[in-house]
């Protein structure tokens, strides 16, 4: 298996956007953008360890209330990262529901909201045992784009326009390190704990000379042998890259929000990007501020990914399905 992730569409290019990132190697989900969401199962809604929220235009959001749905009842933590005035957004939806029942429930739900500023991440917590009150506010300083870094994945952002602030985002798979099971026999080592200590090891980066104490099983004897990292790492450790997804939808093609977002999405694995209209429609995406088929692959290409799907694209053009694909793919071939 080279890549742990498996980013997927939730909806048709013409439904609400959305895309939803399962981790192959873990019980964890993540979703971009809450839209409608009656196309993802319940199952997987409860994997949901963390939400990006472009902005809250209602085809981006309305599906909050559903996920909180899903979720609620659960001892579970979920962080949402949105744009300025995603705290006082969830507030609201959280407000609009009478909470006078939570003592009843043994477990209990936290929300904790990100809102990506300028110059700064505010942070803010809501959770269900408190009836959803706002707490624990603090902010910090937002650096060079990154908003989640953990040793699973990190993710960026940018703040693009849209007559709004609007968030692009950059999802990175951190490399994954596999042991090699036939070479592991082949060694006649045991398996147990030191294999995930020589994970770590080579996850650090610690130096090849570094001893890692490997236990032995022969013929009834019982040995343990100090072997140099660098040996056992040639010996077992398959180190797979990580995967690099974009993901852009509702902004304007203008030089800042073009440098912005080509700086974002650079070398990705896959760039989906919206595309609401065709390429020869590009006064009408200015004036409402969103992608054509041609600056989306444009984009692309500046960008340097490797593979572009458009989406998002506007209910007037139906039946130009195609039209939006090869537009967007012209343009991104050169």
């Amino acid at each position: 298996m080279k890549s742990g992730i498996q980013p997927t569409l939730i909806n048709d290019p013409f439904g609400d956007p959305g895309l939803l990132v399962q981790f192959l190697l873990e019980k964890r989900v993540l979703l971009f953008d809450l839209g409608d969401l009656s196309a993802v199962s319940n199952g997987t809604l409860l994997k949901v360890s963390h939400v990006f929220v472009s902005h809250t235009h209602i085809d981006h959001f309305i599906g909050f209330d559903r996920l909180l749905r899903t979720l609620f009842g659960r001892d579970k933590t979920l962080t949402i990262f949105g744009p300025e005035n995603i705290i006082e957004n969830v507030k609201g939806k959280l407000a609009g529901f009478t909470w006078n029942l939570v003592e009843l429930y043994s477990e209990s739900l936290t929300i904790e909201v990100v809102e990506v500023r300028e110059n700064s991440l505010l942070k803010g917590s809501f959770r269900a045992i408190d009836k959803f009150k706002i707490c624990d506010e603090i902010e910090e300083p937002f650096v060079d784009g990154l908003i989640v870094d953990n040793p699973v994945f990190s993710v960026r952002a940018a703040i693009l326009e849209h007559r709004v602030p609007c968030l692009g985002f950059a999802l990175e798979e951190k490399p994954h390190i596999n042991i090699n099971k036939d070479k592991l026999e082949e060694m006649k080592a045991e398996h147990g704990p030191w294999l995930n200590e020589l994970k770590q090891s080579v996850s650090r980066g610690e130096q090849d000379s570094s001893l890692i104490k490997v236990p032995f099983q022969e013929s009834g004897n019982f040995r343990i042998e100090d072997i140099p990292l660098g040996d056992l790492k040639i010996e077992l450790v398959e180190i797979f890259p990580g995967q690099k997804i974009g993901y852009v939808v509702d902004t304007v093609f203008n030089d800042r929000n073009r440098k912005k977002i080509v700086e974002l999405v650079e070398s990705a694995d896959v760039f989906f990007c919206e595309s609401p209209f065709l390429a020869n429609e590009e006064e009408r995406g200015q004036a409402r501020y969103h992608l054509t088929s041609r600056q989306a692959g444009t984009l692309a290409k500046e960008a340097g990914v490797k593979q572009l799907q458009v989406f998002h694209f506007s209910s007037r053009h139906k039946d130009c399905r195609e039209q939006f694909y090869n537009e967007a793919q012209e343009a991104f071939q050169g």
